[in-house]
């Protein structure tokens, strides 16, 4: 099982339509609004990391008012 963590930084003020959003994916486990450079952390599992790394550039990226991610896999 591959485990990451995604940090977010988005538009102010659409931090809860992203989250709303995130929280359908198939493979995202919890979604988290923080305070600071970042404004959203994603944990994501599967069992592989080429459906993690889908997940991540199909799905967390390709969400409208995301302007950059950072990726921490855990090891």
């Amino acid at each position: 099982m591959t485990k990451a963590f995604v940090a977010i930084h988005c538009e102010t003020g659409k931090e809860s339509q992203i989250i709303r959003k995130l929280l359908e994916v198939k493979g995202i486990k919890n979604v988290t609004g923080v305070l600071g450079l970042y404004d959203i952390i994603v944990e994501i599992e599967s069992p592989d990391s080429s459906l993690l790394e889908k997940i991540i550039t199909e799905h967390i990226r390709k969400v409208p008012h995301v302007l950059t991610t950072m990726t921490l896999i855990t090891v």
